[in-house]
């Protein structure tokens, strides 16, 4: 087994791939990604890096990312129009989580951007992956903004996609100690590849995304991978909290959250799952 490297990524050949900006450690992908977007990067800029200093998640949270995971961002500039871009984080996670189960890991998405896997009897499930997906519009950056926020007719210059995988490590590897975690290690107990998991995670995101004009069929995917929809949930957003059940996803992805006051369109938020009766 090969550690990762440019020359390795580059033969991957993939369309996701055709810059490849690799690092040995950096800050963080998505701020790289950021910068090389905003300095005209092409489609498929793919920012790679071993470890990662300054890895953060939904809502700026640290994120441990030491050697042995996967920690790439992707500079993607989608021909969809602006509010399809919200599209892109269910069909980024339909594609990861097709990618961790051809490799043996049941992993399920947890509205909006998790993938967990958990043992039976398990409520909230051990992290394993997390997605970040953050429009450019304009020139104007704005993460994951809701379709029909004020949009109207801006111009999608530039979406970034990061995702990290806790593979090749432990997960007390990851210092994340408040929080139950998971690895491909301690899935699997064994490691994998490196390069074999980036390709078959570029090459099922590939397929995803092309996917993003037929969303009918990415959402089926997604519901059928998901762990959130038919659970009691409480939603923190924007400084308040809310609790219903998770009941479908609307047409362009957003969460319909059955409350006593009716349904709730959330198209972002975190999510917490519930004990059946409360918590």
């Amino acid at each position: 087994m090969s550690a990762l490297s440019r020359a390795a990524v580059e033969k991957l050949k993939s369309p996701l791939a055709v810059r490849v900006d690799f690092h040995e450690e950096i800050g963080s992908t998505q701020e790289r990604a950021r910068a090389l977007a905003r300095g005209g990067a092409p489609h498929g800029t793919l920012v790679v890096s071993r470890r990662q200093k300054s890895g953060r998640g939904r809502l700026g949270r640290w994120w441990g990312s030491p050697l042995g995971g996967l920690w790439v961002s992707l500079v993607l500039r989608p021909e969809i129009p602006t509010r399809f871009a919200p599209r892109i984080t269910q069909a980024a996670a339909v594609g990861v989580a097709k990618a961790l189960w051809s490799f043996g890991v049941e992993a399920r998405i947890k509205w909006p951007n998790d993938l967990l896997v958990a043992k039976p009897g398990d409520l909230a499930g051990r992290k394993i992956c997390g997605i970040l997906a953050e429009s450019g519009v304009e020139n104007v950056l704005a993460s994951q903004q809701p379709a029909g926020a004020g949009t109207g007719d801006h111009r999608l210059e530039f979406v970034l996609l990061g995702v990290g995988v806790n593979a090749n490590l432990d997960p007390e590897d990851l210092g994340v100690y408040e929080r139950e975690v998971a690895t491909l290690r301690s899935e699997l107990g064994h490691d994998v590849d490196p390069t074999t998991l980036l390709g078959t995670l570029l090459s099922n995101l590939d397929v995803e995304l092309q996917r993003i004009e037929d969303f009918d069929a990415v959402l089926d995917d997604w519901r059928a991978l998901n762990c959130t929809l038919g659970k009691l949930v409480r939603v923190t957003r924007l400084g308040k909290v809310l609790e219903g059940r998770a009941a479908d996803l609307s047409s362009e992805g957003a969460l319909l959250l059955e409350t006593p006051r009716g349904v709730v369109e959330l198209f972002e938020g975190e999510v917490e799952h519930l004990r059946q009766g409360g918590t």
